[in-house]
């Protein structure tokens, strides 16, 4: 039956039967107040031009959408934030991209595509072999480099972490970035500025919850992949990635650090 999986493949009815069960429920929770794309940051607009190494990155993940309603909340595409630390280079969460479909056979992914914040209506298309996952044993979520086609001009990127960087403090504030932006296609979205504070640290990664002025604070799904930075001098220098709601990858810690130089480097 290619794009449907085993398990509802027994026979056309089951699958209409299916299909017509998730939509009832996603219309029964979404009027109960249940929505998948659901968050609220503090009312503190950051301008691009104060960030423009902000990206996004987006992956379309269904063929058909026909099959949706089997997937509850589930978009047929994905959507994240990253950091461009270079000019041919994008620093991101690990888990915003797929290179294969795991969940529906027959259903292809389409190649990630980075867009550009500060310049609406750009964007490269990413091939499979120009995206550098960081690979650890710690159990730490993971990130990676993606590798653009063409270099970026004009651009201020963020500061990579330089050899000598130090590990964010206990106790210490930092800025993070997050947006909201649900449309694979769209320009329109809004970056907020967001005051995090550093509450604990793991070995590659630390926990920093947002300073809330606005409660009850709901990371949006495209947070991910974001940025936590420190201003120092004239340069907003990079400190974390965001892998979930309020972790970060650590870019200072020695193996993550490393391979972030060794990486940009060595391409």
């Amino acid at each position: 039956m290619g794009i449907y999986p085993a398990s509802f493949a027994s026979s056309a009815k089951h699958k209409r039967s299916r299909m017509e069960t998730f939509a009832f429920l996603h219309l029964l929770l979404l009027a109960a107040g249940a929505v998948s794309y659901v968050c609220k940051h503090p009312d503190r607009g950051c301008s691009i031009s104060d960030h423009p190494y902000h990206v996004r990155l987006a992956q379309q993940l269904l063929d058909d959408p026909d099959i949706l309603p089997l997937l509850g909340f589930a978009e047929p595409f994905r959507v994240c934030s990253g950091t461009l630390v270079h000019e041919r280079w994008v620093l991101s969460a690990g888990d915003c991209y797929s290179a294969t479909n795991v969940w529906y056979t027959g259903q292809k992914v389409k190649p990630l595509k980075v867009r550009f914040s500060s310049r609406p209506g750009e964007n490269q298309v990413i091939p499979h072999d120009n995206i550098k996952m960081f690979r650890n044993d710690s159990g730490a979520e993971n990130i990676m480099l993606v590798k653009l086609p063409e270099p970026v001009r004009n651009i201020t990127t963020a500061q990579p972490p330089a050899s000598y960087c130090a590990r964010p403090n206990i106790g210490e504030t930092l800025l993070g970035l997050n947006c909201h932006y649900s449309q694979y296609d769209s320009d329109k979205y809004k970056l907020h500025c967001v005051d995090r504070n550093v509450t604990k640290a793991s070995e590659l990664s630390f926990c920093a919850p947002p300073i809330m002025s606005v409660r009850p604070f709901l990371t949006c799904p495209t947070d991910t992949g974001g940025p936590i930075l420190r201003r120092e001098g004239s340069a907003d220098v990079l400190y974390g990635v965001q892998t979930s709601s309020n972790m970060f990858m650590d870019v200072c810690a020695d193996p993550v650090r490393q391979w972030i130089n060794e990486t940009i480097s060595e391409e």
